[in-house]
């Protein structure tokens, strides 16, 4: 019975059904879309790294040889080599080889690329005098892009499933030149340090997201609320009981919400994962069950709080429900909602921002050279050994070995640089992710060995993400690495690789830095442009159902012949002033909070001048919205049947 009446009474209010599901629909979609873009990422990682216990890179021996350890799931025979791409050089591993994890091998004909995240399908790069369609393009872990095409090069990369990790370790060490080795013990996965930031990363812009839909939610039901206080003083006066009058009241409500929430879930998901797709190629399908657990239970808490008028509907009295009294819009619903959009969408700028600051790379060299210690040696500038794969105090860095004088000394921000055997410098991300200062003792897992050293400095230098650990040479970690100021760097750089060193200018690690930074850019601005519509969807609701609660005097107005500027300036006068208020104060908020979603992945600095720089972007959003409530309130009265109106 309550079902039916309140169908009835769907079918008699289509444009409040139309706004209400609208606006659930867009909430849901962006639910979804988010979850579904960290769900899908996470699970190319996972699906990656289920794939291989060893990741390596080395030179003089074979596929096939590696295959006497076991699978090797994804390899490639590369050179290190500069790939042009729209007038830009960029350093990459280009070479033939298969990724069967994406399934994708070198092409007869053009190129594939991966971790390539600014190349797509279709782009055309060089690679030295000769000019390739890419093929294919596709997201991976890795520093450093690869590049296949049908082209063999020196050094081999894999990624393998070793049944025998030490066999294999004693045969390279035998007959190869070990560039990179990595063992990931059976409760490590590969890379899940940086997925685990990643995802958090993403996460937080879902969480801003979560509480300004939340937020736009509650108002809008409010709003409903308010404008139905009429009609459920006649249903009591009526003697229905309250539990029936809120089936009518608030029922409708609660059908149409959750109807559209859960119409939003599949197409939701789909957008997320093709958004992701075409940023980052993927080649796995949408993660469904990711969004899902999080949707089950949005959906109670949707259901809880659309259910709350009930207490509402029990406290009305009836005699006052039934005097007439226009419902004003209250100016804090206008700046609740503005201020919840601004802080979200703010926050997720300055997370990004943040991270910017960071990578500014000013750096105390301006050529970096790799390769052979027996031809580093011949290199001047300052040079150093360099192990990856190494513990502090158990998470996996990178540890770089240097003289007791340094240029890098310079990059200190708190402390010294190191003088003795047991000391050390780490630079400022893993001071901050392990709760580092000066003078603290750490626990340093060396070529299998634990050794203490005494922190005594601290660095912002760029290495492994500003988690890299600086310790004093050891005999037995050769040079692998020099540093050097050059006045003419992009000609040492040719002269160099000529040699077959790996070499990297300021300007490579600059695009590298760009490439990388992507990702997290891709995920901020996918939720500022959900926030964006669903502010405005929010601003719409609020304006519309607050005329349709009050029609009869709107209709009264236009009867006697008030003209339509009259109730937009009204809007804009409850609307504009909130605007602004709830935008500049929610901008120094958000500028801590865009820190906290910064450092989750790099020790991300901001300051007042960042805050500054979204002034501008203000000016030009005060008179968008202020157009839009025109607008929006000038269609809302040319569509109001004054005879109906007056008649209800």
């Amino acid at each position: 019975m309550k079902l039916k009446v309140t169908l009835r009474k769907l079918r008699h209010e289509k444009k409040r059904v139309a706004i209400v599901f609208l606006a659930f629909l867009f909430v849901s979609l962006g639910f979804n879309f988010t979850l579904s873009a960290v769900g899908s990422i996470s699970k190319a990682v996972e699906d990656f790294a289920k794939r291989g216990n060893v990741e390596l890179a080395v030179e003089g021996v074979t596929v096939e040889e590696l295959g006497r350890f076991g699978e090797v799931v994804n390899y490639v025979y590369f050179n290190d080599t500069e790939v042009e791409f729209n007038g830009k050089e960029y350093r990459a591993s280009v070479g033939y080889g298969e990724f069967k994890s994406l399934h994708v091998k070198t092409p007869e004909d053009g190129a594939v690329v991966l971790a390539f995240l600014r190349i797509k399908k279709g782009d055309r790069i060089k690679i030295g005098d000769r000019e390739y369609e890419v093929r294919a393009s596709y997201y991976y872990l890795s520093g450093v892009p690869f590049v296949l095409v049908n082209k063999k090069g020196q050094h081999l990369y894999a990624l393998m499933r070793c049944n025998n990790t030490e066999a294999l370790a004693m045969f390279l060490m035998e007959n190869a030149k070990v560039d990179y080795f990595q063992v990931y013990e059976d409760s490590e996965i590969p890379y899940m340090d940086s997925l685990k930031n990643i995802k958090n990363f993403a996460m937080s812009f879902f969480y801003l997201l979560l509480g300004a839909s939340l937020v736009v939610i509650v108002l809008l039901t409010v709003t409903h609320v308010k404008g139905n206080v009429r009609e459920v003083g006649i249903l009591k006066a009526l003697g229905l009981s309250d539990s029936f009058t809120f089936s009518l009241f608030a029922g409708d409500y609660l059908l149409i919400a959750l109807t559209a929430y859960l119409v939003g879930i599949p197409l939701g998901i789909k957008l997320g994962h093709s958004y992701v797709s075409s940023r980052f190629p993927l080649s796995t399908s949408p993660d469904c069950l990711y969004p899902l657990k999080f949707d089950v239970i949005i959906l109670l808490g949707t259901a809880l709080i659309l259910s709350l008028p009930y207490l509402y509907v029990s406290r009305i009295r009836t005699i006052e429900a039934l005097r007439f009294t226009p419902r004003k819009s209250s100016r804090l619903r206008f700046f609740a909602a503005f201020f919840v959009v601004f802080l979200a969408s703010s926050s997720a700028y300055f997370g990004v921002k943040g991270i910017e600051n960071t990578l500014t790379l000013e750096l105390p060299y301006n050529l970096e050279v790799w390769g052979d210690p027996s031809k580093i040696a011949q290199i001047p500038g300052e040079k150093a050994g360099y192990l990856s794969g190494q513990k502090v105090n158990g998470m996996t860095t990178e540890i770089y070995f240097f003289d007791y004088e340094s240029i890098f000394e310079k990059t200190l921000i708190a402390g010294r640089w190191f003088e003795k055997e047991d000391e050390a410098v780490i630079e400022k991300g893993l001071a901050r992710k392990l709760g580092l200062k000066v003078g603290d003792t750490i626990k340093v897992q060396l070529l299998g060995e634990e050794r203490e050293y005494r922190v005594v400095g601290i660095s912002d230098m760029y290495f492994y993400d500003f988690k890299a650990v600086f310790l004093p040479k050891i005999n037995a970690v050769p040079d692998r690495v020099a540093f050097l100021n050059a006045e003419n760097p992009e000609e040492l750089k040719e002269e160099y690789e000529r040699l077959g060193l790996k070499v990297h200018t300021i300007d490579d690690l600059k695009r590298q830095t760009e490439n990388n930074l992507m990702l997290f850019k891709a995920a901020a601005y996918g939720v500022m442009g959900i926030i964006f519509p669903i502010s405005l969807f929010a601003l719409f609701a609020l304006i519309y159902l607050e005329i349709e609660s009050n029609e009869k005097v709107y209709a009264t107005l236009k009867a006697v012949g008030i003209p339509n500027s009259h109730v937009w300036k009204e809007s804009l006068r409850k609307a504009l002033p909130s605007l602004i208020a709830g935008s500049l104060l929610a901008l120094p908020v958000s500028l801590k909070v865009g820190e906290y979603i910064g450092n989750i992945v790099l020790p991300a600095e901001l300051g007042v001048g960042d805050l500054t720089k979204i002034f501008p972007l203000l000016l030009v959003l005060y008179p968008f919205y202020g157009v839009f409530i025109v607008l929006l309130t000038e269609r809302a009265l040319n569509r109001l049947d004054v005879v109906k109106a007056l008649r209800s």
